[in-house]
């Protein structure tokens, strides 16, 4: 049974009139006719008696009145409750933000959305990358931020905000601590702490090292914090974003060396296409590609 078609039968029962029924509900007359119709063939029962100067409830449309009263009214109440839904939606966001994020500045571009947007109400969401595209599958968010990778996919888009590289972190007295720059063959045999196994950033710097036909002897694959401590225990060499080792510039324990062939890599926010988003994601993905590389 077509709800629209119930919430006709209601207007017409009030009005007995098919013309200012019709007039009430925006459609033709011949249409409400036709929907009626359809109700009692469907309830094999008439609703009306028609005559030529009037109608009226039939026995069965007056049985039937009080229910179509009850179902009229749930549609609207759902209507209402979905409407309701759709402007708090409108209005509301949830920012994802990986780990750390302060070595990636996302603080400033975030602090710059709500300064243009002080209407809207948003919260926070702190993950590691395998949360957030858990998240993202899941469809708890639409915009997250991720390091370039191909495991885009297809329907999304990567937008890129900077490019960064990957560096050594060595302790101070480490034979290689003096160098302006490392190969990555200098490097075989060495012990070596990677960010979180299976991450992109592992990912690239293991391609690296297979381009470069080095293996690497990798003893940890874990937290930035967790290398670092590993590193001034003279436990291994850390390899990490730049961005991580310009928190660490105070660090009289650590040094930062470059590498040679350099590994590059950009970071920025992976989303669903626009017409998915809600306006309040459409207007996020709007700042932040004003930062976007060119």
């Amino acid at each position: 049974m077509d709800l629209i078609h119930i919430r006709e039968f209601v207007m017409l029962a009030e009005c007995l009139n098919f013309g200012e029924a019709a007039e009430r509900l925006f459609i033709s007359q011949s249409a409400l006719s036709k929907h009626i119709r359809a109700m009692e063939r469907e309830l094999e029962a008439p609703l009306f008696v028609r005559t030529t100067r009037s109608i009226r409830l039939s026995d069965a449309g007056q049985l039937y009145l009080p229910y179509a009263r009850q179902m009229a009214a749930l549609y609207t109440d759902a209507q209402i409750a979905l409407d309701g839904l759709s402007r708090r939606a409108s209005t509301s966001l949830t920012i994802a933000v990986m780990q750390n994020p302060q070595y990636y500045d996302l603080a400033k571009y975030i602090t710059g959305f709500r300064q243009a947007h002080p209407d809207l109400t948003f919260s926070m969401v702190e993950a590691d990358e395998g949360g957030l595209w858990e998240m993202f599958q899941q469809k708890a968010v639409n915009i997250i931020p991720a390091f370039s990778s191909p495991q885009v996919p297809e329907d999304c888009q990567f937008v890129p905000l900077a490019e960064s590289a990957v560096v050594a972190l060595l302790r101070r007295d480490h034979p290689l601590a003096r160098e302006q720059a490392v190969s990555l063959g200098r490097l075989e045999g060495e012990r070596l702490l990677l960010p979180t196994r299976g991450g992109s950033l592992s990912a690239l710097i293991l391609e690296a090292f297979r381009r470069e036909g080095v293996t690497p002897h990798v003893v940890y694959e874990g937290s930035s914090i967790g290398c670092i401590d590993l590193v001034k225990a003279g436990m291994g060499v850390s390899l990490h974003a730049r961005e991580f080792a310009a928190t660490l510039r105070r660090d009289e324990d650590v040094r930062c060396v470059q590498l040679e062939p350099a590994i590059g890599f950009a970071y920025g926010l992976i989303h669903r296409p626009p017409s998915r988003l809600t306006h309040a994601e459409r207007l996020y993905l709007s700042h932040m590609k004003k930062y976007a590389l060119s």
